[in-house]
């Protein structure tokens, strides 16, 4: 899901963007564990904030919101290694 809208945005198809948008904001929260609880309610809050943007389809969209907005999507699509990883390296 996070992973969709991310390159819904970075495509600059305004379109499938909103689809991406309502999608994330309405997929049911409950799930399996609590990880992926959480990480659907965080994706659902950072989709919530992305609708309310202004200027969200502007590339060189100067705003603080979305600038955190994408960088917490590109968190979810790829998480930072843990620190065992990290030491092992």
């Amino acid at each position: 899901m996070a992973e969709d809208l991310l390159i819904a945005w970075i495509s600059g198809d305004a379109v499938r963007v909103n689809q991406e948008l309502e999608r994330s904001i309405s997929v049911p929260v409950e799930a399996c564990d609590a990880g992926e609880e959480e990480r659907r309610r965080l994706i659902k809050v950072v989709a919530g904030r992305m609708r309310n943007c202004p200027d969200l389809m502007e590339s060189h969209s100067q705003s603080a919101e979305l600038k955190l907005c994408v960088c917490l999507l590109g968190r979810l699509v790829s998480p930072w290694p843990n620190r065992q990883m990290l030491a092992a390296d």
